[in-house]
């Protein structure tokens, strides 16, 4: 399970910042199908928040086996990167979104490979356990 959590987190991420990064691009085009409130500021925090859950689930799952607070750093790290994106204009916005979803993703990475490695280092009947849950 906490594997799963951390690829949703990860694609939660990346479609999040996707939509912040071509957004600009593509608004014109949705309104004239109906599609406008996917421009909304409040459909952005929404999905960030949503993402962030996602993250913060993951980590402390993760965190439970491997005892490592770098996974919910990045998770945080990126996440005030990303929440706060229009600190610096529309100049700085995609370095900020792309910063924070990077260090997300990081977080979900890392957070995989230490459970991983976690695992290997469990008593046999152990390590079974672990990796049936994260199945």
């Amino acid at each position: 399970m906490q594997k799963s959590l951390d690829k949703t987190g990860i694609w939660v991420t990346t479609i999040c910042a996707l939509h912040c990064l071509f957004l600009p691009v593509l608004l014109p085009v949705l309104a004239l199908v109906g599609f406008s409130f996917v421009g909304a500021p409040l459909f952005e925090r929404v999905i960030l928040a949503v993402s962030l859950l996602i993250g913060a689930i993951a980590m402390v799952t993760g965190f439970r086996h491997h005892r490592q607070v770098a996974p919910i750093l990045l998770l945080a790290l990126g996440g005030v990167l990303y929440w706060y994106k229009d600190i610096f204009g529309h100049v700085g916005e995609p370095i900020l979104i792309l910063a924070g979803a990077g260090l997300i993703v990081l977080g979900h990475v890392k957070n995989v490979r230490l459970t991983r490695a976690c695992a290997c280092h469990l008593p046999a009947s152990d390590s079974q356990s672990v990796s049936a849950v994260s199945k």
